[in-house]
């Protein structure tokens, strides 16, 4: 049993963890290893947690809201947000809005990752990988990074599109104290995928630190 604490964000209009139609299972799974994920709607309150997640953040961060988070990472908090493909609902602008503030050299592009050969039964449930696991990234948008962040996920024969762009990264970790985590996609742990493919355990390593 690991005894993490995560607050799941409810403040930006995002994905909720307590919306048992697509994030029940996560929920139970992650409580049957010793993870704790609350809910929560007051952004002050996240920082009593270990692990921040912001999936799929709908409302823009305010710069005070940049600031904090800001300060949980250098603290030594792991921060994860996750978006969507082709910047749907500005979630890919509202992250990439925190990462520019941040400084931080990734940013989630606006195109859809597919892949018509190596996927979960549709081109836009591309299957890439995770360490030496597979996984399926659904709907995911690719991201972009420089200076020697690290690659946690990625696909060697998907396609970005419209670009063309060959193998697409869709997670990356940056280290700042703490670790920020950046995913394209914020599907890829609801009630349906995280069964597919090793699913299971990058959701559950990504909430664990």
């Amino acid at each position: 049993m690991c005894n993490m604490s995560v607050g799941w964000d409810a403040s930006h209009g995002e994905f909720v963890i307590e919306d048992y139609y697509y994030f029940s299972k996560l929920k139970k799974i992650a409580e049957n290893v010793g993870i704790e994920i609350n809910q929560v709607s007051n952004f002050n309150k996240l920082e009593e947690h270990d692990v921040i997640v912001f999936n799929y953040p709908e409302k823009r961060f305010r710069t005070w809201e940049i600031k904090k988070i800001d300060e949980w990472l250098r603290s030594g908090k792991k921060i994860i947000f996750t978006t969507y493909y082709r910047n749907i609902d500005l979630t890919t602008e509202n992250v990439n809005k925190v990462l520019t503030k941040l400084r931080i050299p990734v940013r989630v592009n606006n195109d859809v990752v597919i892949d018509p050969e190596n996927n979960a039964g549709d081109e836009m449930f591309p299957i890439a990988k995770y360490k030496e696991y597979r996984v399926v990234m659904p709907c995911a948008s690719s991201i972009t990074a420089k200076n020697n962040i690290k690659l946690i996920v990625a696909s060697d024969k998907a396609i970005s599109n419209p670009t063309g762009l060959k193998n697409p990264v869709l997670g990356v970790k940056v280290k700042r104290g703490g670790e920020l985590v950046v995913l394209g996609t914020c599907v890829f742990w609801d009630n349906y995928c995280i069964d597919l493919e090793d699913n299971k355990i990058l959701s559950l390593d990504l909430l664990q630190y």
